[in-house]
């Protein structure tokens, strides 16, 4: 990373062109291979550009000179954002408020503005976190430089572009960024959090062996750390791959660990989680008595903390299980609370997804058939094609049945496809 960069994005933000900046005494040529890296500028210079930016000169003077104080408070930072974010605000103030005295180090600069996004990422103000990757952090990168970084950048880099292909919900380049962040000479909860990410996106992405790996490493740093909290989190999430793997007896090992763990630290939150992925296990092996009964806590402890956004989720498994009980009336009055409480519009499609079987049991079969269109519809457009599979299934044999062989043949094909395709990226 050099000085020209800096130079270029000042330049940018305070809308100059090359001209602007110039002025009558720097050439623009100059100007350009200092910007691009070409040309290291000289003190006569760098207080020209200082002066025309209105910034402080030694905040460009000093741009290859790394202040040890600086590093230790972003060192400091940084642990902040990965294991303790609400500690993390403090910091954030003090360098907004000592800028370009903290920061002349051009190393130091882009280190603290890659953190700072991680910041906004982790604290979902998205806007900001985009505003600062755009202006700053975009132009700053250089890929073909990234290598000669000091590794605190590149591991800082490497975390933010973590979390934002995360919560861009591309699981697979996020889960790349994660693996090349090092953890030379980082503490134990630096290494139990990232660990922990690494198990979440796994996961996320299908690979279930490494996600378990991951996750027992998870637990040993815990372990060691004396942390009960994350250590409950952990046997959760441990539940959450078993389940996928439809490892039901497993799941429900790590998922009654977990609230055991839980309910040691009245972590009511976590206990939310836990009860609703017990629900989805048993519901998901046949046992839906036991699902509902999980479930209905879940969401009872959802509807005492407000947790408005994720009710959803809860509602959608505890109507599948309902209707797969012959539990209608209550299928039918949980899925009209439910339509009023619906935050995005694909929760609809899934709350309706949920609901089809209740057409079907009631007879209603052109309203099935029309419900199950309608989901198809929406879910062909939608980036999660999951449940794609079991829909076009649940046509081609509903058109079969009732005697519309050519379209339910065109469903076969569909679903055959989806299997095909699912098959082909895991």
């Amino acid at each position: 990373m050099n000085i020209g960069k800096r130079i270029n994005i000042y330049r940018k933000i305070y809308n100059m062109t090359l001209n602007d900046l110039a002025g009558d005494s720097i050439s623009t040529a100059h100007l350009s291979k200092i910007e691009n890296g070409y040309r290291n500028p000289g003190s006569p210079t760098l207080r020209k550009i200082a002066q025309v930016l209105d910034l402080p000169f030694t905040f460009f003077e000093h741009y290859a000179e790394e202040d040890p104080e600086v590093h230790h408070i972003l060192v400091q930072l940084e642990q902040l954002i990965i294991t303790d974010i609400k500690k993390a605000q403090p910091l954030i103030e003090t360098l907004d408020e000592n800028y370009y005295g903290y920061l002349s180090n051009v190393n130091q600069e882009l280190y603290y503005l890659l953190l700072k996004c991680a910041y906004y990422c982790k604290c979902k103000n998205h806007n900001e976190a985009q505003s600062v990757y755009e202006a700053y952090i975009h132009p700053f990168i250089d890929e073909d430089q990234m290598n000669e970084a000091p590794l605190y950048v590149k591991n800082a880099y490497h975390y933010c572009l973590g979390i934002r292909y995360y919560q861009m919900a591309e699981y697979s380049k996020s889960l790349e960024h994660y693996k090349l962040f090092s953890f030379d000479n980082q503490s134990l909860s630096v290494k139990a959090a990232l660990t922990y990410n690494i198990a979440v996106l796994s996961n996320a992405v299908g690979d279930y062996r490494t996600a378990v790996t991951y996750s027992h490493e998870a637990l040993s740093y815990y372990e060691s750390l004396h942390q009960p909290n994350e250590l409950s989190m952990v046997y959760n999430l441990v539940g959450v791959i078993y389940l996928n793997q439809e490892k039901f007896e497993e799941a429900m090992d790590y998922l009654t660990e977990a609230e055991k763990r839980a309910e040691d630290w009245d972590d009511r939150r976590l206990l939310t989680q836990i009860f609703h992925n017990k629900g989805v296990v048993m519901r998901k092996a046949g046992c839906n008595e036991t699902a509902c009964d999980f479930l209905e806590r879940a969401l009872q402890l959802k509807e005492e903390q407000s947790l408005t956004a994720s009710k959803q989720i809860t509602y959608h498994s505890l109507c599948k299980a309902y209707v797969s009980l012959g539990r209608l009336r209550e299928a039918e009055a949980l899925y009209n609370q439910a339509k009023q409480k619906v935050c995005h519009p694909s929760d609809h499609y899934y709350l309706l997804e949920a609901f089809l079987d209740y057409y079907l049991q009631t007879g209603n079969e052109e309203m099935y058939q029309q419900s199950l269109e309608t989901c198809i519809g929406f879910f062909e457009q939608d980036a999660d094609k999951e449940p794609l599979d079991h829909l076009y299934l649940k046509l081609a044999n509903h058109l079969y049945e009732t005697g519309k062989y050519k379209r339910a043949a065109e469903s076969y094909l569909s679903h055959i496809k989806i299997t095909e395709n699912a098959s082909g990226s895991a």
